[in-house]
């Protein structure tokens, strides 16, 4: 008979927490290689304008900031609602 091994979720939910954490650090980094490229092509080229460069990678930034936030208020509140349900189920 196959026996199916029970499913750890709070190891899972730690696992998932981990991989996003990962995820959002590599974003950071590649914010952060963008802002030192452009500002390294205006300053070898100084008729690059590095204004309106900077202007859309802190719009990217925000929205990127907006988006963890509300994905992480997401996980928290369903964090609740699942330990909740546990306990109302016990």
């Amino acid at each position: 008979m196959n026996k199916k091994n029970r499913v750890d979720w709070e190891k899972e939910l730690r696992k998932t927490e981990e991989i996003r954490m990962k995820g959002f650090r590599v974003s950071i980094f590649g914010f952060v290689v963008a802002i030192l490229f452009i500002f390294g092509v205006s300053r070898i080229n100084n008729s690059v304008l590095l204004y309106p460069f900077l202007i859309v990678i802190g719009c990217f930034l925000a929205a990127t900031t907006v988006l963890v936030y509300t994905f992480k208020r997401k996980s928290v509140d369903s964090k609740k609602s699942r330990s909740e349900g546990n306990k109302e189920s016990e």
